[in-house]
């Protein structure tokens, strides 16, 4: 393919798909401070890597949740969010770097619970998938989420749906709603 070619399919794709990531104007910005830097003898690519190199799970989490706690409408569903993570995940994984967690490090915050406290298990893997989604986007980790269900855990792990014990409530007869 020509670059003509190469460069009208990106154009229609801009045009019909998503917006590109970065505005326009952002990207000379950055293209020109990278400019600078090599130009005084820098690594702008060396130092985008040595700083994703050292990001934690605990500072992953606190960068992800100040983005997208503004998300969730519910006062509630902000503090278990919060509280699922720190509870569970930040003991296990907190002071690792979220590019070396794997999935025998995912494994180790969920066997306890995922027996005895199913729901909340469930909901902690999805969490601890979002948080390292948001990783591995913005150039922090690289490869498989190890927090993924699909493919993955699902070979390890369970179904909820198998280990949860549903506890049936007794109904109540429509002579016993006054007295209840």
């Amino acid at each position: 393919m020509g670059a003509a070619h190469l460069h009208s399919r990106q154009a229609q794709r801009n045009r019909i798909g998503q917006p590109p990531a970065v505005p326009l104007a952002m990207a000379r910005k950055l293209a020109l401070e990278n400019r600078g830097k090599a130009m005084l003898g820098g690594d702008p690519l060396a130092e985008r890597r040595s700083a994703a190199a050292v990001l934690t799970f605990d500072a992953a989490i606190a960068t992800y949740l100040a983005v997208k706690l503004d998300e969730f409408r519910n006062e509630k569903h902000r503090k278990q969010w919060r509280s699922t993570l720190t509870t569970y995940a930040s003991p296990v994984l907190g002071p690792k770097l979220v590019s070396e967690i794997t999935v025998q490090d995912v494994l180790r915050v969920l066997e306890p619970i995922w027996q005895t406290k199913t729901e909340t298990a469930k909901r902690l893997r999805g969490r601890i998938e979002n948080v390292l989604s948001w990783a591995t986007v913005a150039g922090h980790r690289k490869g498989d989420n190890p927090a993924r269900w699909k493919g993955n855990l699902s070979e390890i792990l369970p179904k909820p749906s198998k280990v949860a014990k549903g506890d049936n409530q007794p109904s109540l007869a429509l002579g016993d709603v006054p007295n209840w």
